[in-house]
């Protein structure tokens, strides 16, 4: 069992006290120097990560590489995400994190989170420059696709349910909310 983590006092927290924490098995996450742990998700909430991996992955351009969670994506030296699924240049990987915004994040919606991730993730990431913002809700079902144009996440395709969709971005894929559900 290990040791309690100290913090640091009267400054945020950054990716180096993060990397500092022992290994406990929960998701922490920083947002400008707020610690901030996720639950563990539930089975159809890796589901939707697992088939959505798949089906990326299968054509996915050599360039890029597709990754689920947990990936440490720093964003800036007060902000780590751990998206759900992760599509970033290789190059931008390195031993222990993707450095600066990936070209897509993915965030699967569930109770405890679906503040969080339709919200405070979502401009942090249109702040930043990430081009494509995906998020998936499990209960409808529905897969709502944000690409960014001139600075701002406009809907670039929304499946409901059944409803498949032709994305070209970050790549050419074709998908479903509900197959990626059931």
């Amino acid at each position: 069992m290990g040791g309690v983590p100290t913090f640091p006092h009267g400054r945020p927290l950054t990716w180096a006290d993060l990397e500092a924490m022992p290994d406990d098995g929960h998701r922490f996450e920083l947002v400008d120097g707020v610690l901030v742990m996720s639950p563990s998700p539930r089975p159809v909430h890796q589901r939707v990560v697992a088939r959505l991996l798949v089906a990326l992955t299968a054509v996915c351009p050599p360039e890029l590489e597709v990754l689920p969670a947990p990936v440490d994506v720093v964003l800036a030296d007060d902000t780590v995400f751990i998206p759900d699924l992760v599509v970033g240049r290789r190059e931008q990987f390195t031993k222990q994190a993707l450095m600066g915004p990936p070209v897509l994040a993915v965030e699967v919606l569930s109770p405890r989170t679906r503040h969080v991730d339709l919200e405070l993730k979502r401009a942090k990431f249109q702040e930043v420059g990430c081009e494509n913002y995906w998020m998936i809700d499990y209960d409808s079902p529905w897969l709502r696709c944000l690409h960014l144009e001139n600075g701002v996440y406009v809907e670039q395709a929304r499946s409901d349910g059944e409803e498949i969709i032709e994305l070209q971005f970050p790549f050419a894929v074709k998908l479903s909310a509900q197959s990626l559900v059931r």
